[in-house]
């Protein structure tokens, strides 16, 4: 039952440079699925025409006086077609647009995908393709390779480094769950906290007192800090760095 099974027709085309590819090949996937379906060129150039919608639609009207016959085989159609709706891309802009391509944040699988379609444009040989591929991965990935016999062909080495990538998040995943950050105390609002310091609090310990030279007990300095007292000479409405007595004492000194 399984092999009975038929492709899809492939999505209608109204004209879309960057669709065109795509959409014959999904074309010919069909005819190479069922050649029994499409046993002469007129059959495929009729198929292909009633996949057309919008500006493709409208060329193929215009070009075609007569779905009986046609006028020209199945590679002359597809190669007007291309030449309408997919014309040859400036080989020149294709190759600066592949070496200045990098992975960047994406994963390798995704960047992948990209690298293919501007290496199909580009028309370099397979040893170029590797060379700049391998230039435009990720840091870490080439680490990784550095480690390892490189292989033979682009598609081995798209595939090796792909697992690699694949490898390295699962790792990457597993040591945050294993090892999760550290709260420190100051990224934490508590709701009991303490309020917040008092200029005071931030200051050295108090000198001693001028009276009997005598440094302040824990107690009563704790006594000053809740009453918001100078922490010097005890009196409130000022603290110990704009004490009167403070200051006076340190100008006698």
């Amino acid at each position: 039952m399984f092999s009975q099974l038929r492709p899809l027709n492939p999505e209608r085309f109204s004209g879309e440079r960057s669709k065109c590819r795509g959409f014959l090949l999904q074309c010919s996937i069909l005819f190479n699925y069922s050649p029994e379906s499409f046993p002469h060129d007129n059959a495929k150039i009729s198929f292909i025409i009633s996949q057309l919608s919008g500006q493709a639609l409208s060329w193929a009207e215009s070009r075609f006086s007569s779905s009986l016959t046609y006028g020209c085989t199945f590679d002359e159609f597809i190669k007007e077609f291309k030449m309408i709706f997919s014309p040859d891309a400036d080989k020149t802009s294709d190759s600066r647009d592949l070496w200045i391509l990098k992975q960047g944040q994406r994963t390798v699988s995704e960047f992948a995908v990209d690298f293919r379609i501007k290496a199909a444009a580009s028309g370099w040989n397979p040893s170029a393709l590797k060379s700049a591929y391998f230039h435009a991965l990720s840091e870490q990935i080439k680490d990784e390779l550095a480690t390892l016999d490189e292989p033979a062909t682009l598609d081995e080495f798209i595939n090796l480094t792909i697992r690699l990538d694949n490898r390295i998040r699962s790792r990457e995943r597993e040591r945050r769950r294993r090892d999760p950050p550290i709260r420190t105390f100051s990224s934490v609002r508590l709701s009991n906290a303490p309020p917040t310091p008092t200029p005071q609090n931030n200051l050295p310990e108090p000198e001693p007192m001028q009276v009997g030279h005598a440094r302040l007990t824990p107690e009563e300095r704790q006594r000053r800090l809740k009453s918001r007292l100078c922490l010097y000479c005890g009196e409130s409405g000022h603290f110990i760095s704009n004490c009167g007595l403070r200051l006076n004492a340190q100008v006698r000194q």
